[in-house]
């Protein structure tokens, strides 16, 4: 085995799952993440199709399972919170062969529990310089002194900062979907229990959490034709964008805005997907968002980190260790899921721009045709390749 000590930057799914998957197949593994600990909440995260395969592997399913959102349904409602629609989400995840929701800060704990005994993890501290050669990384950092390592994957997210050093400015990757997201921890009297509750104005979605074992949380959405300037860690910005892009917007949206404003893990950012012609240079190489985000509206997030990172892990492993070998087989053996992915967003059901778009939405909704779009009816899944980890 060569190339036994790496590195990875970013500590939600994509990076606490590759130090699972690399911890097992007998790598020295170093995480570190800018937060002081690990992101709790977050958006839900469906792991379905391949990714359930991932996680059975890892004998992880059953948990993930028990730490599931529990949301048995979705209720479309209008400014007086009668139900005009509504989707049953367990036929949903039936037809998807078991699919699970998990929080994303829920799944990330569950990994990260599962390799504290053989990952080294740093916490608020971030890498400021990458510098490679024939055999090694220089990395040095925000905090503390400089270290080497073999091989470093960049798995921290839409903003890496890993891409940005090695890659170039993310701008040239971007591709911006004309839309803005911002989930926070909230909640509605309104909202049934066990059911997420959603509220459309045209170019505006609203959205309730109301999971039966976990705190509810407020997804918010809206359509923006073009970018807005901010910086991505100015949390209060974000709020005032968000409050400016929802005013007098009605039901319960006025109250939901207030408790965002004070929940400390606010977050928006933009629904936009990263395009690369590429995922490695020399021997840093990309996973996760950071090399592929194929935007929240493609609710497949969760399936590209976890498959993502096996096949990488795997390729490694397959490879002891020869990096070029297996970057080149990362990339072959995921690409086709990620175009696939990328083309598939749901932008139009959840965010519709006019209000004829929504009664067609809700209509479908209505006549259950609405649960074909999600594409999660039974098809036949290639199964992953076993890589003896």
């Amino acid at each position: 085995m060569t190339n036994k000590n790496i590195l990875i930057a970013g500590g939600s799914i994509a990076g606490t799952a590759l130090a699972f998957w690399l911890a097992r197949g007998g790598f020295s593994v170093t995480l570190v993440e800018l937060a002081p600990a690990l992101r709790q909440g977050g958006q839900g995260v469906d792991v379905r199709d391949q990714a359930i395969e991932v996680v059975e592997r890892m004998g992880l399913m059953g948990v993930v399972r028990g730490r599931s959102v529990d949301d048995i349904g979705a209720n479309f409602v209008n400014a007086r919170n009668r139900v005009i629609g509504s989707l049953d989400l367990q036929a949903i995840q039936q037809e998807g062969g078991g699919a699970a929701e998990i929080r994303r800060g829920e799944l990330a704990q569950l990994l990260y529990e599962n390799t504290l005994d053989r990952v080294e993890y740093i916490f608020g501290n971030a890498i400021s310089g990458i510098e490679q050669d024939e055999t090694g990384v220089d990395i040095t950092f925000e905090h503390g002194p400089p270290r080497r390592f073999d091989l470093v994957i960049g798995a921290d997210g839409f903003h890496s900062g890993v891409r940005r050093i090695v890659f170039g400015p993310s701008n040239q990757f971007v591709r911006f979907k004309e839309h803005y997201f911002a989930v926070a921890k909230a909640g509605t009297p309104l909202a049934e229990a066990r059911r997420s509750t959603i509220y459309n104005e045209p170019g505006k979605s609203v959205m309730v959490q109301s999971a039966g074992n976990a705190a509810p949380m407020t997804y918010f959405a809206f359509h923006q034709k073009e970018p807005l300037e901010y910086h991505y860690r100015d949390i209060e910005h974000q709020r005032q964008i968000l409050r400016n892009a929802l005013k007098g917007v009605g039901w319960e949206t006025s109250m939901l805005l207030e408790q965002a404003d004070v929940d400390p893990h606010f977050y928006l950012d933009a629904q936009a997907q990263i395009v690369m012609p590429g995922w490695s240079k020399g021997r840093v190489v990309l996973a996760g968002d950071a090399a592929h985000c194929a935007s929240p509206f493609s609710g497949a997030g969760g399936l590209l980190a976890l498959v993502g990172t096996y096949r990488l892990a795997g390729e490694l492993v397959a490879a002891a260790g020869d990096h070029r070998q297996a970057f080149t087989k990362y990339e072959i053996g995921q690409r086709p899921l990620v175009l696939e992915k990328q083309g598939h967003l749901f932008t139009g059901m959840f965010v519709p721009r006019t209000w004829l778009g929504i009664k067609v939405r809700n209509g479908l909704v209505r006549s259950g045709l609405l649960r074909r779009a999600f594409g999660l009816n039974p098809k036949k899944i290639d199964s992953l390749p076993d890589y003896g980890m």
